[in-house]
């Protein structure tokens, strides 16, 4: 208590701020699963062939126009990627006369499909809006590292999609010689709904005005292949192809969005494969959050005790 006491206020005020950050990351973890779980609670599946509009759970099957995912080229209705590189960090303030060099990744760029996502079932067309997610359990997630961007391993091992699909990468697997970096230099993260997965949205449903017109094939069709491109331009190309509403989208009966204020789902799960997973982090938070806040008020207390 006495260093409490006798350090400064600004080392006293970081560390508490440090605490308190802490609690409040716990704490917003519970208050983000449980807004997860109360918004899931008692919901049964909705076909898409038997929806109504309000605010349901549906489910179906996906499908749609076939994209090339960015980094991997594998086919898929729905992407989202992310690129980390690895830098070197370079201390001044290190107590010897070199200085200490170290290794930190940093975000290099995180892109997601902008295409609405087709739902079906039987003979029903729901678009699921990809913009918006409260929360994404994708198909496929293939998480690997390289020495060049684009990748130049281009099929890495693919696991199944979870909630929680990035994970926490520790700084291995690198060495510094010469103030110069070895080693992979890449961080590559995809995640793919792939087609004809299971679908399950949560989210408000409103029904689409009948417009005229017949449907193309051309929208079902897959992207182009064996062009010059690069992976990550020939996947942006095919969204932009798709920026205006297509012809298949003039038969969509229904459409999922975003509900101001509520949950939005998009799962190729059942809810009970993978609420185990967010509860778990739930208790995780609560245990972080209840003794954080216990430390910054007791540090408080130490401080500032007998006036």
């Amino acid at each position: 208590m006495s260093f409490l006491q006798s350090t400064s206020n600004t080392a006293f005020f970081i560390a508490l701020g440090i605490v308190v950050l802490l609690s409040g990351i716990g704490f917003g973890i519970v208050a983000w699963v449980g807004r997860l779980t109360g918004a899931l609670r008692g919901r049964e599946p909705v076909p898409i062939n038997m929806l109504t509009e309000g605010y349901l759970l549906a489910r179906g099957k996906a499908s749609g126009r076939t994209l090339r995912a960015p980094l991997s080229g594998r086919p898929c209705v729905w992407w989202e990627m992310k690129v980390w590189e690895r830098r070197i960090e370079i201390d001044r303030q290190a107590s010897s006369d070199e200085p200490d060099r170290r290794a930190s990744w940093t975000l290099l760029r995180h892109d997601v499909s902008r295409r609405p996502i087709h739902c079906t079932q039987g003979f029903v067309t729901c678009t699921v809006q990809p913009d918006g997610m409260t929360l994404t359990v994708p198909s496929e997630v293939r998480d690997w590292k390289g020495k060049q961007y684009p990748p130049e391993n281009r099929d890495p091992p693919v696991q199944p999609g979870s909630a929680f699909s990035y994970r926490q990468v520790h700084d291995t697997g690198f060495t510094i010689v010469g103030g110069k970096l070895l080693g992979d230099r890449y961080r590559y993260v995809e995640l793919l709904i792939a087609s004809n997965a299971e679908l399950f949205v949560l989210g408000r449903v409103e029904r689409v005005a009948a417009r005229a017109g017949a449907a193309s094939t051309h929208d079902n069709a897959p992207a182009p292949e064996g062009e010059s491109v690069a992976p990550f331009e020939q996947a942006q190309r095919e969204e932009n192809e798709d920026e205006q509403m297509s012809p298949s989208m003039r038969e969509v009966q229904w459409r999922i969005a975003p509900e101001k204020g509520r949950p939005y789902i998009v799962a190729t799960q059942p809810p009970e494969q993978w609420m185990a997973t967010i509860k778990l982090a739930s208790q995780g938070g609560l245990i972080v959050g209840t003794v954080t806040a216990a430390l910054a008020a007791f540090m408080l207390w130490a401080r500032y005790q007998g006036g």
